[in-house]
């Protein structure tokens, strides 16, 4: 995703950077909520709609059961840890795309902090303007390496 240009108008260029903070501190959110194991939280930031999609075959579909689903994958470690960074974000009126990286490591064994499964790789995203603020509508995550033990979901 190649930079996009601001806006031109004062106007629009203070609601563009409002925006693009409100998207930025989402994806932040979205980190955070899976460390913390907030998963209401985390569910928050989807659309009613929005959907989850880890690589093929494991896929959510709606905000309803969202905070089980992804409890049932990341609930299982000790701890995570993910770094959401380059967050680079196209608004388009009320809807808006993103890819942000992404670092991920996942911790076995609280007492064994050497054993763990990492991943990296980005997120693509696409977000809609609601009256709950900016949320997703499709999170795609595309891995690009792993290292560690194995990653399991």
């Amino acid at each position: 995703m190649p930079p996009t240009a601001p806006p031109t108008t004062p106007t629009e260029q203070i609601q563009w950077l409002v925006d693009r903070a409100a998207i930025s501190d989402l994806l932040i959110d979205f980190a955070r909520a899976l460390d913390d194991k907030d998963w209401a939280g985390y569910a928050a930031n989807y659309a009613e709609n929005g959907v989850l999609a880890i690589r093929p075959g494991i896929t959510h579909a709606g905000r309803t059961g969202m905070a089980d689903f992804v409890a049932a994958s990341l609930g299982r470690y000790a701890g995570t840890h993910h770094l959401s960074t380059n967050h680079a974000i196209t608004i388009d009126e009320d809807s808006a795309t993103t890819r942000s990286y992404l670092v991920a490591a996942h911790v076995l064994d609280a007492d064994d902090p050497y054993r763990h499964a990492d991943g990296a790789g980005w997120y693509r995203c696409r977000l809609q303007r609601t009256q709950e603020g900016w949320r997703f509508t499709h999170v795609t995550l595309e891995i690009r390496y792993l290292s560690g033990e194995a990653l399991s979901h």
